[in-house]
């Protein structure tokens, strides 16, 4: 089986709170209520997972180069007025508005897009299908970046590829993985004073060989915290999790 994405982790205070945020504007479900998981059911991957911040929690806050974003996600729609209307009666922010493609802050003051995608029509009849289009990292180096996830994760194809801007994919499918280049203060988990915001929890059938792959292309083995799944950072120091079956 090759690796996939098994959650979308999110660093928040009130987890209950945005992960009602996420179903309703998602037209997904709760499954789990212990650990807050978003999905569409206990088959669909990627999740959505809503974590406790520290008590000392600086969420971002784009544009203000103070409290940048680390990661986004951008969720392709069928109508973008309605999903629009629906983002902002559950509690999001608008940012920015570039036409087709929209930027909001969620109700914990997390980025994410909304772009117009005719595909999503015959998914579901609601402005948002539930699918994840892009996965984006901030950067300093989105080429770098980039192999570095391809190679973890065995998504070779390139759809995009500029010295700012590289979207990788596993032939086509969704969720992409963007690299946008930007200059910012990169996480240093644990330190609260730079927190993770968003990470990904990453399944692998084999453990040992998946740390090893992820050492050999530059991760770095993180300090344990009492998870059931060892906790590494990429080369541009966002965590991720490495998780095996029944972890």
């Amino acid at each position: 089986m090759e690796p996939y994405i098994r959650n979308i982790v999110f660093g928040c205070p009130d987890p209950r709170a945005l992960g009602s945020f996420y179903a309703e504007l998602l037209g997904l479900h709760i499954i789990r209520e212990d650990w807050v998981v978003v999905a569409r059911d206990r088959s669909s991957f990627p999740r959505l997972a809503f974590g406790d911040g520290p008590a000392q929690y600086r969420p971002p806050r784009w544009p203000d180069p103070e409290y940048p974003q680390q990661l986004h996600l951008d969720f392709p729609v069928s109508n973008l007025e309605a999903a629009e209307e629906l983002a902002l009666r559950l509690g999001a922010t608008p940012l920015q508005d570039k036409g087709s493609y929209r930027s909001y802050a969620d109700p914990a003051g997390h980025p994410f897009c909304l772009y117009l995608d005719v595909a999503e029509a015959g998914h579901g009849g609601r402005p948002l299908s539930g699918r994840i289009g892009r996965i984006v990292y901030d950067c300093f180096s989105p080429r770098a970046l980039a192999t570095f996830y391809a190679e973890l994760l065995g998504m070779h194809t390139r759809k995009q590829d500029s010295e700012r801007w590289v979207l990788i994919a596993r032939d086509g499918g969704l969720p992409m993985l963007g690299f946008q280049h930007a200059v910012f203060p990169a996480p240093r988990w644990p330190d609260p004073a730079y927190p993770q915001q968003l990470h990904l929890d990453l399944h692998f059938e084999d453990s040992t060989a998946a740390q090893e792959l992820a050492l050999r292309l530059g991760a770095i083995r993180l300090p344990p915290r009492g998870g059931s799944c060892p906790v590494y950072a990429d080369p541009a120091a966002h965590p991720f999790c490495l998780c095996a079956p029944g972890q």
